[in-house]
């Protein structure tokens, strides 16, 4: 009879019971900037704490329990060095997710988790429970601090998977790009410079372009990038050859969705498609970040993430086939999409 391998159900339960410790734990290693502390070296936990305003003892205990993760790496006289996984923590790698530690260690964010319950008796966003006359980003307006934290984890994001999306699209073969709900223009810098020829327009909320033209103007691809402010609900600024969408669609139901979708097409000049940069829900331990995902959804915006049929389906809805899908070596997966 062959012996068990692995920790028994119980164990691996336990682990994964706590994982909102670990997710709090990454969440204040990255607010206090712990590996950029220890980028150049094995920096010793006191050290640490006093640079950081933090206990030595706690803050010691904190870290041992990441770097039992390989989150950190922990010598015997307590000194503490990066690993590959606390990189990617770091302010100054490709790729960085310390701002999106911080975003989910927000307090706000915190309010939304501790309210699943309310999401899966209703589904409706438990971010909005308190004020169900709401919308979702006009509540997190209000909050400055994690107004801010929010922006600053999306810009992170664009900057992570615009290398893999301008990677895996030709965006040189289109004139004119609307980057639409493009925010601070991470993603629409890299379209920029991966397409010298095009000009790129980032469409956002007016409150939002204006700190992106501010952002843009003391770039070299800034000439190129313009902004225009206003609701994609109402319209999407035209003609355009492409209208790029990165994380957007996930946002909204269906309804609201294909509403945003259709503005699209009806800004498309002829021989336009539609790009969305998204999430696939698919079989298999692959598909399984889309999954988690689906619950950030869920308790914030009221959006979801969504299979290959179903964007089809929703592209259908809206006045558009989606023509194909093209992997990056990210995260997110490209839908192209034309005038049915």
């Amino acid at each position: 009879m062959t012996a068990p391998t692995g920790p028994p159900p119980q164990a691996q339960m336990m682990q994964l019971i706590s994982g909102k410790l670990v997710s709090r734990a990454l969440g204040v290693v990255a607010e206090l900037r712990i590996a950029d502390h220890v980028a150049e070296g094995p920096r010793n936990c006191a050290e640490l704490a006093a640079t950081t305003d933090s206990n030595p003892d706690a803050l010691f205990r904190v870290l041992r329990m990441l770097a039992g993760l390989d989150v950190f790496r922990l010598h015997p006289d307590r000194r503490v060095e990066n690993t590959p996984l606390s990189d990617t923590l770091r302010s100054d790698t490709a790729g960085s997710v310390r701002d999106y530690a911080r975003w989910l260690g927000t307090d706000f964010h915190y309010r939304a988790v501790s309210g699943l319950d309310y999401s899966v008796r209703t589904g409706q966003p438990s971010m909005a429970k308190d004020a169900p006359d709401g919308d979702v980003f006009t509540i997190l307006a209000s909050d400055g601090v994690a107004q801010s934290t929010f922006n600053d984890a999306m810009t992170g994001l664009s900057l992570a998977d615009g290398e893999a999306i301008v990677g895996a699209y030709d965006f040189a073969s289109y004139s004119r790009i609307t980057d639409v709900a493009g925010g601070h223009g991470a993603l629409a810098q890299r379209i920029a410079t991966a397409a010298p020829e095009a000009q790129v327009t980032v469409f956002d909320l007016p409150h939002v372009v204006d700190g992106t033209a501010r952002r843009l103007s003391s770039l070299p691809e800034g000439s190129r990038i313009g902004t225009i402010a206003g609701s994609f609900f109402e319209a999407v600024p035209g003609p355009t050859d492409l209208c790029v969408m990165k994380h957007i669609i996930h946002d909204w139901d269906d309804e609201k969705a294909a509403t945003i979708l259709r503005n699209c097409r009806r800004a498309l000049a002829p021989g336009g498609c539609v790009v969305l940069c998204e999430m696939l829900v698919t079989d298999g331990p692959e598909g399984l970040p889309a999954l988690i995902l689906d619950i950030e959804m869920l308790l914030g915006p009221g959006g979801r993430e969504r299979t290959r049929e179903e964007y089809a389906s929703l592209f259908a809805e809206a006045g558009l086939h989606l023509d194909r899908i093209i992997p990056t070596h990210g995260s997110v997966s490209l839908l192209e999409a034309r005038p049915a």
